[in-house]
Parts: structure tokens; C-alpha cells; sequence
């Protein structure tokens, strides 16, 4: 399999998560990391989930067996259980609706895979090995913590600010690039942000 790298906005967008372990936990963090609106569902959720709940809004638990239905008006699923006939089947379901599906370690039912990431603010960078290497994907996040720094997510937040001002203000697409380099290479040699 291909996949293709992109970044997809899952704010408020539902969320399935069938399975209540330790894997499943992961894969409510991250959902919850991007805003997603997330439903576990499980017969056994354990007590990490149960933690998470308590501090957020954006996340239902429903402690019961998963049904077909369950994945109806859900924008992605992830199943996340041990019993991988199960895996399949909720994968199957999926496909045949056209909802993005995650089997973790089923690859081959899988019609996207989590990267590995680093996220400071909106920056944000993620590596996969296709599924084949999960270990060589988490030791290149490692290596990139020392560059993706939180003060690079400040400097985006402040890109973000003031770029509409920057394209209005400049008529090529030329000069807004040579404005941007600058007020970014100035900000990080001096190690603060510009001053408006």
C-alpha cells in the first residue's frame, strides 16, 4: 500500500474508538490531541480512558459490545480490540461506507495509519513508515524534539497573525516569500519573536 501524507482537521468531527485497552487509549489521545469528538465504545475500558473522561467534553464512553450501527454518521473508526475477526469486520463495515478505518497492526485493513508525531500549537511534524516500522517512525519523532522547539509553534501562531496583512500589503507572491523568510530566519537567530 501507498499512503498518502496529509493533514485532515478533526475538529468536532465524530470519532469511533471500539476498545477499551491500552491501545485504544493511545488512539483517544491523539484524537482528542487533533479535537476530534470521540466514542469509545468497549465491554472492558480501562481506567486511563475512564481518567480522560473526567477532564473532557469531547468524549462519550458507551461500556457495551459494538454494533454494526454503532459506526453510522462517524467521519473516522478505529478499531482497536484484540480480536482481530473483529478488527476486520468493523474495517469491512467501513469500507463499504466510506469511512476512513484504522485496524491497528492490520494493515491490510486499514484505509489510513496514525504517523508518529510532534506537535507544538499548529506545527506540526509526523513521519510514517507505511506500517512497517512503527519503532523507526517513534525514533525519528525523538530526533526531530530537539528542532521542533515550542518556541517555532509560537512563531507559527505568529505567522499565522500577521499574514493576511503581508499579502495585502504585497502584490507578488515573490516579495511575500522574501518577507515571510525574513521575519522568520530574524526570529529565529534572535530567539524571540518580532515586535508588532
Amino acid at each position: 500500500m501507498a499512503y498518502f501524507p496529509m493533514f485532515v482537521n478533526l475538529k468536532d468531527q465524530p470519532c469511533l474508538v471500539v476498545g477499551g485497552g491500552m491501545v485504544a487509549y493511545r488512539k483517544v489521545k491523539v484524537l482528542l490531541d487533533f479535537e476530534a469528538r470521540v466514542v469509545v465504545v468497549g465491554e472492558n475500558i480501562c481506567d486511563k480512558i475512564y481518567e480522560i473522561v473526567k477532564k473532557s467534553n469531547q468524549l462519550e464512553l458507551q461500556k457495551k459490545c459494538f454494533e454494526d450501527a454503532d459506526c453510522d454518521n462517524m467521519f473516522m473508526v478505529i478499531a482497536a480490540t484484540d480480536d482481530n475477526l473483529l478488527n476486520h469486520h468493523i474495517a469491512e463495515i467501513c469500507n463499504s461506507k466510506g469511512i476512513m478505518v484504522n485496524a491497528v497492526d492490520q494493515k491490510e485493513d486499514c484505509s489510513f495509519i496514525f504517523s508518529s508525531y510532534i506537535k507544538e500549537k499548529n506545527l506540526i511534524a509526523a513521519f510514517s513508515s507505511g506500517g512497517n516500522s512503527p519503532v523507526l517512525a517513534q525514533y525519528l519523532k525523538s530526533q526531530e524534539k530537539e528542532i521542533l522547539t515550542p518556541f517555532l509553534g509560537e512563531l507559527n501562531e505568529y505567522m499565522g497573525k500577521i499574514r493576511k496583512r503581508v499579502i495585502e500589503k504585497y502584490d507578488t507572491e515573490e516579495k511575500r516569500k522574501e518577507i515571510f523568510k525574513e521575519i522568520v530566519n530574524t526570529a529565529i537567530e534572535n530567539g524571540e519573536l518580532p515586535q508588532e
